[in-house]
């Protein structure tokens, strides 16, 4: 009836196919089986597609991270290394006889204590990057079982809604 809306509150698309299915003309049949096939395979077309990309954008972050991750990593070891090299350098100008031997006694324990502090907050925070790279890892692994189970269940739903 005109002004009558649809039972599926779309815009009426699966009744105008139900009709077309129905119609007496074998070949109206056979377009509308065509046209439901070929949107179907447009469908899992875009969603493979979709799929592939979903894959690389996860390998390319997962790169990201473990290249930032190994960056800060590196400048720590080399700043540690910097650090060492000046307390042993320091250590030897205190034992060659320096005036202040004493005050540089007291000022080197305070600066092996701070950096000893140092070198374990820094290895804190390497621990929780590893930890946060973990998580994310696990996360980017949950997305992209997602994402096949979604592909999995169109591609039913896909085959389930086609004509037999």
């Amino acid at each position: 009836m005109p002004g009558e809306q649809p039972k599926n509150g779309g815009n009426g698309t699966s009744k105008l196919l139900t009709v077309l299915a129905q119609s007496g003309n074998q070949w109206v049949q056979l377009a509308t089986v065509g046209l439901v096939a070929l949107s179907g395979l447009g469908n899992w077309v875009a969603t493979w597609n979709s799929s592939d990309r979903n894959k690389q954008e996860i390998e390319i972050s997962r790169r990201v991270a473990w290249e930032s991750n190994e960056r800060v990593r590196q400048e720590v070891i080399k700043q540690v290394d910097d650090i060492h090299q000046w307390m042993k350098a320091s250590t030897e100008e205190f034992h060659r006889g320096n005036e202040d031997s004493a005050a540089n006694k007291k000022v080197l324990l305070v600066f092996k204590e701070e950096l000893e502090g140092f070198e374990a907050r820094q290895l804190s925070v390497l621990l929780n990057q590893n930890k946060m790279m973990e998580s994310d890892s696990q996360v980017l692994n949950e997305i992209h079982q997602i994402a096949v189970r979604l592909d999995k269940l169109k591609s039913e739903d896909q085959m389930r809604g086609a004509p037999q």
